[in-house]
């Protein structure tokens, strides 16, 4: 198992809005405002068009834009996110959105949600959300892996201010290099996005914001400690006027860990410690075109356990990880005609790990890519079209001292991609479709599409179908790798079906998705560990999500329910749970805050590496985090959380420990 409708008059100057640049809707007289009763023959306006300088154009509900205009926070482009209305997505059809108005299901975490849930990684902030479950090899900076709706763990695109971090070896994503600290707000769309991204969105596609200032001067500090001999600092500061904004961070974590291997009883622990930092640059040149730039880089250095030294008869629990990752992105924004406009963007991606077993340097692996983008959106009176093309190339950097491992026979590749997304609306109906084509240097062509409809029942109730095609390229590593490889491969190619209903209301939201993805051409490995195509996967299943806020309560939830299995074995795939979920609750009463998380999942099946070897079962768990935090004055909050509150005994890996009981602690200063 591997690892909106629009004006043709809308005003061109941008005021100040909320920290971002917004040009406003025309005036409109206080009848305007008034929405015609919903009725078969003129359903009620769901949207009206709002300009949003540098990147297309956004649909919000009447009454999101009459009450959220002055207060709105929303993206100066899709590749460098400042702060928006919370209900607001980019990363489905690569255009700003309004949740109400995509097709696919999304679920998007904000900056507020992750400082009220004090997590310490972006694994705690995904595991078990709708169609998410996540494993790790032991201690914090060991590695993960992400299977969503029960795709393979490279089958997810994962997105870093629109730079893809999936590494150009194995193709998963390195969460575990990802600092929360720098994160503004993540957005998870499930389902296959190839016909938008091209390669490697058959499960679905994650991306990630990094933090971004306003107007003025800002700056907070946060000190915290906890068990393990925990500490973590971070410092972030901004500044900037109406047309300039600068923002930067700094990061650092590092502890004591805990002892990774079950079967180790030398009670020794796994330590880590992480820093890095992030820049983030935006301009406006006058009312028509914008710039922003943007860097994030973090440095890991982990211990964990079960290496080969060279030489060594037995394996060694001495075994360390070290290195990088960092993304560098811009975006130009121009607008060249009032329903036309223009975003060039660039990526660079760059990821080491050096491994060390008894001290001894054992391997590099670096992966590297860049990318370059100009995409087209054409605003019509009942929707927008897109037309874009994008270029990327990627190549690996390699060396071992092992004996067996051989050279990446071919270690760079090339893909260009040309795709068109179309979006309209007629009364109650809701169209979307979108095809793309993707010329790949080392495993040929492959074209994909996407077709949704959707009906509005009444104002806040749809329903809707969408089927999608996506393919996944095959790994440089299975390709060309030191050992073992095929360059004979296919691309794994997929077909999915997915209904839902979904309702949203000013006080709480709910949905309801049943799909059905067919997965062919699945990479396995014959005895030799030689990759070839054979698997087959069905994964059948239903998503419930919502959520509800009232006053000073607020409530999330989700459940999936799947089963995701090999069509020629009739076997579940491995660690995937038939059933999982989470709620997370705040509570804000006067100065404090309080907050719980329930994160649980059912049994999986995995594979037992010691004696006796085989096939086995992990069993369900149920983990309750809980936290608490008081404002002591506008500068100063306090905060703690107990994590594993019940200090439940449980497993993601079989032979890998998990984190017990945790507590931790700290202060926050903000200017």
């Amino acid at each position: 198992m591997r690892r909106a409708r629009t004006s043709d008059d809308i005003v061109r100057r941008p005021p100040k809005v909320a920290g971002a640049f917004v040009t406003p809707f025309p005036p409109i007289a206080s009848s305007q405002h008034e929405e015609p009763p919903a009725t078969p023959s003129a359903p009620r306006p769901r949207t009206v068009p709002i300009r949003v300088w540098g990147s297309s154009f956004m649909g919000y509900r009447p009454t999101t834009m009459a009450h959220g205009v002055a207060v709105a926070l929303l993206l100066q482009s899709v590749g460098a996110a400042a702060q928006q209305l919370d209900d607001v997505q980019v990363t489905a059809n690569r255009l700003p959105q309004s949740q109400a108005d995509v097709l696919a299901s999304t679920t998007i975490i904000d900056r507020a949600e992750i400082e009220r849930s004090q997590a310490d990684s972006v694994i705690d902030l995904l595991q078990n959300r709708a169609g998410i479950e996540i494993t790790q090899n032991g201690a914090p900076g060991t590695t993960t892996s992400l299977f969503m709706r029960g795709t393979e763990s490279d089958h997810t695109l994962v997105l870093v201010d629109g730079v893809r971090i999936n590494a150009a070896t194995s193709g998963g994503a390195s969460l575990e290099f990802l600092p929360v600290e720098a994160i503004q707000r993540i957005e998870i769309v499930r389902g296959p996005r190839a016909a938008a991204y091209g390669a490697d969105a058959i499960g679905g596609v994650i991306q990630i914001f990094t933090r971004r200032g306003g107007e003025g001067t800002q700056a907070a500090l946060s000190l915290r400690a906890g068990d393990q001999h925990t500490q973590k600092q971070n410092l972030f500061v901004s500044t900037g006027d109406a047309e300039t904004r600068l923002n930067a961070s700094l990061f650092r974590r590092d502890g004591d860990g805990f002892n990774t291997l079950a079967s180790d009883t030398s009670g020794e622990r796994d330590g880590f410690q992480r820093g890095g930092g992030q820049l983030g640059l935006s301009h406006r040149f006058g009312p028509h075109a914008s710039l922003s730039l943007n860097a994030l880089r973090q440095d890991t250095d982990a211990d964990y356990d079960d290496c080969f030294p060279l030489n060594a008869t037995a394996a060694s629990n001495d075994c360390r990880t070290d290195g990088y990752l960092q993304t560098f992105g811009g975006r130009y924004d121009l607008a060249l005609a009032p329903d036309w406009d223009m975003a060039i963007t660039a990526g660079h991606f760059d990821e080491r790990r050096e491994e060390r077993y008894a001290g001894e340097r054992y391997s590099v692996t670096e992966s590297h890519r860049n990318e370059l983008g100009i995409q087209h959106s054409f605003t019509r009176a009942n929707g927008v079209d897109t037309l874009g093309v994008d270029y990327r190339q990627e190549h690996v950097d390699f060396d071992s001292a092992s004996p067996f491992a051989g050279r990446y026979a071919k270690d760079s590749r090339e893909n260009y991609g040309l795709y068109g997304m179309l979006q309209r609306e007629y009364g109650r109906h809701e169209l979307s479709g979108s095809l793309r084509y993707d010329d790949d240097s080392r495993f040929g062509d492959e074209t994909t599409g996407s077709a949704g409809y959707a009906y509005h029942l009444t104002p806040a109730q749809r329903l809707g179908v969408v089927y999608s095609t996506a393919f996944k390229a095959p790994n440089l590593i299975d390709l060309y790798g030191p050992y073992g490889s095929n360059p004979d491969l296919d691309a794994e190619t997929s077909r999915n079906l997915e209904a839902f209903w979904a309702i949203e209301h000013d006080a709480w939201n709910a949905r309801v998705t049943a799909f059905e993805n067919r997965i062919d051409d699945l990479i396995a490995f014959d005895p030799a560990f030689v990759p070839y195509n054979v698997d087959r996967a069905r994964i059948r299943g239903v998503e419930l999500s919502g959520g509800w806020h009232s006053a000073g309560l607020s409530l999330r939830a989700s459940l999936t329910h799947q089963n995701p299995e090999d069509r020629d074995s009739g076997e579940r795939l491995k660690r995937r749970a038939r059933t999982f979920g989470r709620v997370d609750a705040d509570y804000a009463l006067g100065d404090w805050r309080y907050g719980a998380t329930l994160r649980a999942a059912g049994d999986r099946r995995d594979t037992r590496y010691i004696a006796p070897y085989g096939d086995t079962t992990v069993g369900g768990y149920g983990i309750v985090d809980l936290r608490t935090a008081w404002q002591v004055t506008p500068q100063v909050e306090l905060s703690a959380k107990l994590d594993n509150a019940f200090d439940r005994d449980y497993t993601l890996i079989e032979g890998y420990n998990t984190q017990g009981r945790y507590v931790e602690a700290g202060v926050k200063l903000t200017l």
